[in-house]
């Protein structure tokens, strides 16, 4: 899916349009000096582009069609076709563009024989296909990804690494290879492609700047979804979209399929007891299991601030005034990657069941996912990836090699369809696509859907950003109170991904009526500035939330509300600012220092600590999960449970409160990886007493195979402790002897 930002000015009238991504917006060149005197009026218009493949029955293409032939509806409204190109028309503009393919080799399912015989037929392929105009890239996933080769015509190349690929392996920096050629090695550095799907995820986003229509062979025996993965599934269809990827799934089973089974459910039936493979954890001290979610009060003023640490709760700040609501401060330096921005909820159940916010702009995401007739249980992923992206599936062949010539010969058949919707949408929102052609015996193939962008800076040069920059700037602190904190885990070598978690008096916050509701909105500033005063990150957003009436609007102000964020940022020592207001000059300012540890990534470590209360089955959140992962948000999810960070670190011994913590361990990825273990120690902050060790926890049952990343979900046993001020410590080991740095965050227990 391609947008083409156009843009005319009235008055000096000028015209620049460029194609761009969904996610990159094309920025247009200035214009041309105007008479100051004249009113200039500037509007713009966005124009998608859908590229269409049409064969008759046969699998023939069909290259004879003009723009009338082909009709458009976006969410089952027709739209009027602006513009139309065929890439092989020797007059077409795109007729010399360079192609690229990427061969992904998904290691994690199919066994080692029919691996073997997937990468014998690539090798014919490569032999075939690869060309000047023809680059060629090979992909490895067997837990992680790797760049084997990047994009090269060099034939001899390409088959040495296709031979040479090594299974269920990844290198933490990838190989580069064609000078000049685009360069997928940030997909490789992603720590999040925990899976395949996100792999593909993560792919799909580096190739978002390599022009044209790029095609991804997808080699894999496929697999059942779960519902965590049906959310990556949503969020992989919508990347492919924005970047122009479409997926072409082979099944390298051939014709005996062997049957793949679920895993086993690591939770308990009943909340409470302990998962099987667990018995080295006390009683008290188990993996997080489902619970049912208790309402959280709303807490006391303004948090105080809190010293620096290594990894834990983000310090209160400096947020002070009269604002009531709100939770105590806590300790700063910590980080971390949750869901986005929520509204209402505070610390009790989750609000995306809430009746009072209207944050999040996705309308169903799941309908870009398309409706796959009845196959085999591990094929419908196939499928779904392949009808998606507006790619093909080959199945239940044992002629690999005639189904990978297939997919070559279709590089350059496509139609590219322009349109400009009828109507306007919000930021974020999904849209299902559907292309016919007017003539009968014909097959059409196009992406079934894509999400307009959320960007990180929502309020980018509007006068709310504005104003909320003065304010950061003065030395006026806020008349409403807020609790912070800021976990943080790493995404790359030396760059986290901070987890803002903030918790807003819901008592402050001001309702307008409007359109017989309702509503408040909220506006978010944050920037991160190094010691030198420059803006190392930055991000803005706005929250909106909505109530019926006045009993709701009581039943709203029972608890604080939630929200949340998420920032990239380099290793370093970091002063941040956040900055938000509402109507009827609601006001808060919380300021607190940030410190990210170096990482490398060949070096055992431990990321922050994010405390939770709010803990779900992915499968109760998965509408939440799709539109985090449509933001590109990493959620905090753990062997199939999802904890949202807290924005207070206070808690009652009623809560079920827990922690998550990630381990990186880069010897998993290699032939014989170790063991590895997890301390957890609870200390009273006042006299130092230890209250609880753990020793060191097996946690095995986190990892999974070739993957270096370990995401541990751990309950805390505040019901144990009793009422006090007490310090979570956690510390990791391997039986390679490897020690982790301590990672701490401080809390009180009610």
């Amino acid at each position: 899916m391609q947008f083409r930002n156009i843009k005319l000015l009235t008055g000096a009238l000028w015209l620049a349009a460029g194609l761009a991504r969904a996610q990159t917006p094309t920025t247009p060149p200035p214009p041309a000096q105007a008479d100051s005197s004249k009113t200039i009026i500037r509007a713009e218009k966005r124009l998608v582009l859908v590229d269409t493949i049409v064969t008759d029955k046969k699998g023939n293409y069909i290259r004879d069609l003009t723009a009338k032939d082909f009709r458009v509806w976006e969410d089952n409204k027709e739209q009027d076709v602006e513009s139309f190109s065929f890439e092989a028309d020797p007059k077409s503009p795109l007729n010399n563009q360079t192609h690229y393919l990427i061969l992904f080799f998904d290691n994690s399912t199919p066994e080692y024989a029919n691996q073997i015989q997937a990468r014998q037929a690539a090798l014919k392929f490569i032999d075939a296909n690869a060309g000047p105009n023809r680059l060629i890239a090979v992909v490895d996933f067997g837990g992680s990804l790797r760049v084997a080769q990047n994009f090269t015509a060099d034939t001899e190349r390409l088959k040495q690494v296709v031979n040479g690929v090594k299974f269920s392996t990844v290198s933490p920096n990838g190989e580069l290879a064609s000078l000049g050629n685009p360069q997928l090695g940030r997909a490789e550095a992603d720590f999040g492609a925990r899976d395949v799907l996100l792999a593909l995820r993560s792919l799909a986003k580096s190739l978002a700047q390599v022009p044209g229509r790029k095609t991804l062979v997808f080699l894999s025996a496929g697999f059942i979804l779960d519902p965590e993965l049906r959310s990556e599934l949503t969020a992989v269809i919508d990347a492919c979209n924005k970047a122009n990827v479409a997926i072409y799934p082979i099944d390298i089973r051939g014709l005996v399929a062997a049957s793949i089974h679920p895993p086993v459910n690591p939770f308990p039936d009943q909340p409470g007891a302990l998962p099987s493979g667990r018995t080295d954890v006390s009683a008290f001290l188990r993996t997080v299991s489902y619970s049912p979610q208790h309402g959280g009060g709303s807490g006391g003023g303004g948090g105080g601030g809190g010293h620096a640490s290594g990894g834990g709760m983000g310090g209160g700040g400096h947020g002070g005034g009269s604002g009531s609501g709100g939770a105590g401060g806590g300790r700063s330096g910590g980080g971390g990657t949750g869901t986005g921005a929520r509204g209402g909820g505070g610390g009790g159940g989750s609000v995306l069941n809430q009746p009072f916010v209207m944050n999040n702009p996705y309308n169903q995401p799941r309908q870009i996912i398309p409706t796959i007739p009845n196959v085999t249980a591990v094929q419908n992923i196939l499928y779904e990836l392949a009808n998606g992206t507006g790619g093909f599936v080959i199945v239940n062949t044992n002629d690999l090699l005639g189904g990978l010539q297939k997919i070559g010969s279709e590089e350059n058949e496509y139609y590219v369809l322009g349109y400009t919707p009828k109507d306007e949408s919000p930021e974020g929102a999904c849209h299902t696509l559907k292309v016919k052609v007017d003539r009968g015996g014909t097959i059409v193939r196009a992406r079934s859907g894509y999400c307009n962008a959320k960007p990180l800076d929502l309020l980018a040069g509007s006068p709310a950003e504005k104003d909320l920059e003065t304010r950061a700037a003065a030395p006026v602190q806020g008349n409403v109170g807020a609790s912070i904190a800021l976990p943080f885990f790493y995404t790359s070598p030396n760059t986290a991904r901070v987890d803002v978690a903030m918790e807003i008096p819901s008592t402050a916050l001001k309702f307008e009526k409007e359109k017989g509701k309702l509503h408040s909105d909220i506006n978010v500033l944050g920037i991160a500035y190094a010691p030198d005063g420059a803006v190392a990150a930055k991000f803005s957003d706005t929250l909106k939330l909505e109530v019926a009436n006045k009993k709701e609007l009581e039943e709203f102000q029972e608890k604080p509300v939630h929200y949340e964020n998420q920032f990239d940022v380099a290793s370093g020592q970091y002063n941040l600012k956040i900055v938000f207001s509402s109507q009827g000059g609601t006001f808060g300012k919380l300021q607190t220092p940030l410190q990210v540890d170096p990482y490398d990534s060949k070096k055992f470590s431990l990321s922050g600590v994010a405390l939770s209360k709010d803990i779900h089955r992915v499968s109760d959140l998965d509408v939440g999960l799709d539109a985090a992962l449509l933001e590109d948000k990493m959620l905090l999810v753990s062997q199939g449970m999802q904890l949202t960070p807290s924005g207070s670190n206070t808690f009652k011994k009623t809560d079920p409160t827990a922690l998550y913590v990630e381990v990186y361990e880069p010897l998993l990825l290699a032939p014989k990886p170790p063991k590895v273990g997890l301390q957890l120690r609870i200390v009273d902050r006042k006299s130092g007493q230890q209250k609880l060790d753990t020793g060191f926890m097996n946690c095995n049952s986190y990892i999974r195979a070739g993957n270096a990343v370990i995401p541990v979900a751990l309950r805390l046993p505040i019901d144990t402790v009793g009422p006090g001020s007490y310090r979570a410590e956690l510390k990791a080991v391997d039986s390679a002897g490897n020690t982790s740095v301590v990672r701490s965050a401080d809390f009180d227990v009610q």
